[in-house]
Parts: structure tokens; C-alpha cells; sequence
């Protein structure tokens, strides 16, 4: 079923929304709720919160992409989620906040709008596989070691290529007036 079709479910508030949603786009979420989590209990209560929160939102919100919306509900949750059992935020972000700080809020900082339109630039400036590194270990919260083995890497070589990127993050923001 494309995306188009699950939204019209959820237009047309029908209950088979929430289970072609799942279907669809289930084993992401948890891999994005539990990549932050390590828990699935909480990777569950995400998944349900995030589905219940697609419910409330569509519509009248008519998302261009399910998959990201989604995916974005879900990273979000699990962060929050995350903050009220007091767990340490995940070796990433503290990775991120090396090039993103504001009042020591990452999450904060990297889903402004004006400071993720820079991110965005950033990133369509790099190559390819750059660009898929950098998002699955910062959007997604994949470890250096899932990175390395789903790309064909050295563990070293992700660390360095995510290294020297957020080195060039940091440039880049600062040049363009980001407190960094």
C-alpha cells in the first residue's frame, strides 16, 4: 500500500491506518525507538504513543512523507521518553553536541528550524555515502558497529568519516552565525 493510500485511511478515519501503518513502516520504528531506548517495554510504549499520535494528527496535518513524519513522531517520543527515566542521552548526541549547543539541549538544537535548513545544505553537499553514515548514526541512533557492518566499514573508518563531518558541521554553522 503506498503512503498516499495510508493517508486517505487516516482521512477517512478508518482503523486499518494504524495496522497498514505498522506493516509498513513497524520494523523501522522499532529500530529507531530501540536504537535510542535499549529497552522494549519503552520500544513498545514508543511505537503505540507514536501511532496514537499519527491518529490525533492526521488530518487535518496531510504529511508529504509518511515515512518521515513518522519517523521523526517516533525519534522524538523515544527521546522524551528517554529524558523522563533520567537514562544518559545516547553516545551520539553527546557526539553532537560537540557542533550543536543550546542550553545543553541537543534535540533542541538540531530540530530548530533555521539550524536544521543549515544541516540540510550541509549535507547535500556531501557525498552520497557520507550523507547515509552521518544519518544513521544521528537520525537514526544506529551504533558505529551496526554503521560498519550494514555499509561495508571498518569500524575506525565510520568513526573518522563521523569525525571529520562533524568537524566540518561545526565550520560550517559557525560560519554561518550558529553558536557552536
Amino acid at each position: 500500500m503506498t503512503d498516499k493510500e495510508i493517508i486517505d485511511l487516516f482521512f477517512s478515519r478508518s482503523e486499518s491506518a494504524i495496522a497498514e501503518t505498522g506493516a509498513k513502516y513497524g520494523k523501522l520504528c522499532r529500530k529507531i525507538s530501540y536504537n535510542i531506548l535499549m529497552n522494549e517495554e519503552d520500544m513498545e510504549e514508543c511505537i503505540n504513543s507514536a501511532y496514537q499520535k499519527l491518529w490525533e494528527n492526521i488530518p487535518p496535518k496531510n504529511p508529504e512523507s509518511l515515512c518521515g513524519y513518522l519517523c521523526r513522531i517516533v525519534r522524538n517520543l523515544a527521546i522524551n521518553i528517554r529524558r523522563k527515566a533520567a537514562v544518559h542521552e545516547d553516545n551520539c548526541y553527546e557526539e553532537l553536541s560537540e557542533v550543536l549547543s543550546c542550553d545543553n539541549n541537543v534535540e533542541r538544537a538540531y530540530d530548530s528550524k533555521q539550524t536544521g535548513e543549515y544541516i540540510n545544505a550541509f549535507m547535500s553537499e556531501q557525498k552520497k555515502q557520507n550523507r547515509l553514515v552521518f544519518t544513521a548514526r544521528y537520525y537514526f541512533g544506529m551504533s558505529v558497529k551496526e554503521i560498519a557492518s550494514g555499509y561495508n566499514m571498518s569500524e575506525n573508518a565510520v568513526k573518522s568519516r563521523l569525525k571529520r563531518m562533524r568537524n566540518e558541521l561545526r565550520i560550517f554553522l559557525s560560519e554561518r552565525g550558529v553558536e557552536v
